[in-house]
């Protein structure tokens, strides 16, 4: 081969990698298009979820907290006081209040906005532990003062997700969750001692909307630059690990 030939074959190399090095580029930047658009999405869902919440603990709650009170001022009237009907109405009242308390947690618990992660995770777990025979422990640590609000978010959810699947498919009597700061990254655990699945099938189901959200959990965290890993076999229980980066503004303490 001559000299000019291998200039040539040279040359058109060099043309071949600056050509696979603007596609993986653009290629990049698609995909970063992608997840800003796919949290601004998630975004909005959490604003509507904390809007409804909202409406329903101040506005149909706080009508059927005033309800209550007519109610119980009709039954100290002697007349009224032993009417079943009334009594039953007191019933239905209670039962619809507290229905849709628990459907305004549900959706966005206050205690979130107000107070914080660490709060709500304890919030979350006490909920969880009354609500079943599970108990739930929550060890919090490093979490900065000012941590990001969607990153709050996303780690509730997570946890609430898992909690879930803990409780309602893997019947586990134990649960463990902890969070921890390492290395400019925010670790979650949730460790439980149910019965454990076989991982790949679990999450073939979750992608198909049969089963638990572990697939979703997943694509959630990647969307924020983390990953989340998940180990178990059935009869093992299972343990789920989330890794997030802390941006530079959570990082600071």
């Amino acid at each position: 081969m001559t000299k000019e030939s291998n200039q040539q074959l040279h040359r058109e190399l060099q043309r071949l990698a600056e050509q696979q090095n603007r596609l993986f580029a653009q290629l990049q930047a698609g995909e970063d298009h992608f997840k800003k658009l796919a949290r601004s999405v998630w975004r909005v869902q959490e604003n509507e979820r904390r809007r409804l919440a909202r409406e329903l603990h101040d506005g149909i709650g706080q009508h059927l907290t005033a309800l209550r009170h007519r109610l119980e001022g009709l039954g100290k009237n002697a007349q009224c006081g032993e009417d079943s009907r009334l009594q039953q109405a007191f019933a239905l009242c209670e039962t619809a209040i507290a229905e849709v308390r628990a459907l305004s947690r549900l959706l966005r618990p206050q205690i979130l906005d107000d107070l914080g992660l660490e709060a709500a995770l304890q919030w979350l777990a006490r909920h969880s532990s009354e609500d079943s025979a599970c108990v739930v422990e929550v060890d919090v640590s490093g979490l900065p003062a000012n941590l990001d609000g969607d990153l709050s978010t996303l780690l509730f959810r997570v946890v609430q997700e898992a909690l879930a699947n803990a409780i309602k498919h893997a019947q586990a009597s134990q649960v463990l969750v902890k969070i921890s700061r390492k290395a400019g990254q925010l670790q979650l655990l949730v460790l439980d001692d149910g019965v454990g699945c076989d991982i790949e099938e679990a999450l073939l189901r979750s992608s198909a909307s049969q089963s638990t959200g572990l697939a979703s959990m997943r694509e959630r965290v990647r969307l924020f630059g983390g990953q989340l890993d998940l180990v178990s076999s059935p009869g093992e229980g299972l343990q789920l690990r989330a890794r997030l980066p802390l941006n530079e503004e959570s990082d600071e303490s």
